[in-house]
Formats: structure tokens, C-alpha cells, sequence
């Protein structure tokens, strides 16, 4: 029974390491050109969107946006440039209730008691992705529109 339970404690915590090892942070950054850029690759002004793919739960999406010309995040329900596009629902931001928002796909973390999610900011905002995420995420900058648009993607079960 001893060994059983040491086992198990074990099994338990190197699962726990492993799902951590895994996770990434992939890093989401402004241009000069007014796009969004990752791992080498880039957005277009005319709405094509910076595709961020292969994420897994637990992955952490980086959005860093320098000084200068003002920036933010928010996601959108599809990649058009239509009135009435801007979605919370997906993302649980600082200060939100967990319960008020079971869906939510991504969790905003690392705020210090501000989010900044849907709104233009300068620095950091690191988004995870939860095990509720099934489906593409689009996104576009609070301030360029359909200029500066983006999609989440989760890696393929193979």
C-alpha cells in the first residue's frame, strides 16, 4: 500500500512537470508598419491576419506593445471589417469572475490588478490558453481595426 501510494504521488507530480515543460510563451508584437508580428512571421494592412499556430493549453500568448503609436488587443467574432465585431467573451481578464465566464478560452494573467485587455496599453499582456480552447480565436489592435488583425490557433490532434 506504501509503494502504491508513493507511486501514484509521483506519477501525479511528474504529469504535473511535464504539462508545465511544454507550455510555451509565444511572443506578439507591434511594427512599425502597423501589424502584428511572431516567430518571423507577420500580419498585413489589408487584413490578412498574423496566424499564431500550434499553441496547447497552457501556452502563454505575449502581446508586448512598445511606446509610440498606441496599440491594445481585443478579440473579434470574425475576420471582416464589419461594425459590431468586438467580443469579450472569449478571454477571462484580470479582475473578472471565473464563473461569470465559463467559456472563456484564454486568462489573462500577470496584471498586478489591471487588465489590459481590449484596450490600448504599453508593455505586456500575457494571455493563457485554457483546455476550453477548440476553435481559431481572431483578434485585431483596439486601434487600427481591420489593419492589424490576427488568429489563435491550437496545434492539431494528431
Amino acid at each position: 500500500m506504501r509503494n502504491s501510494v508513493g507511486s501514484l504521488i509521483f506519477a501525479s507530480a511528474m504529469a504535473s512537470v511535464s504539462t508545465q515543460v511544454l507550455a510555451e510563451t509565444r511572443i506578439v508584437t507591434t511594427t512599425p508598419q502597423f501589424t502584428w508580428a511572431s516567430s518571423g512571421k507577420e500580419s498585413k494592412t489589408d487584413g490578412t491576419p498574423l496566424v499564431v499556430d500550434n499553441l496547447q493549453v497552457g501556452d502563454i500568448i505575449d502581446v508586448q506593445i512598445g511606446v509610440g503609436v498606441p496599440h491594445g488587443l481585443i478579440t473579434i467574432k470574425q475576420l471582416a471589417d464589419v461594425n459590431d465585431n468586438q467580443t469579450t467573451e472569449p478571454v477571462l481578464a484580470c479582475g473578472e469572475d471565473r464563473t461569470k465566464k465559463p467559456n472563456a478560452v484564454l486568462r489573462e494573467t500577470e496584471c498586478g490588478g489591471k487588465s489590459n485587455f481590449g484596450q490600448n496599453f504599453t508593455g505586456s499582456m500575457k494571455l493563457e490558453v485554457l483546455s476550453t480552447f477548440t476553435n481559431d480565436v481572431n483578434f485585431w489592435c483596439t486601434e487600427h481595426f481591420f489593419m492589424m488583425t490576427g488568429t489563435l490557433r491550437l496545434k492539431p490532434k494528431t
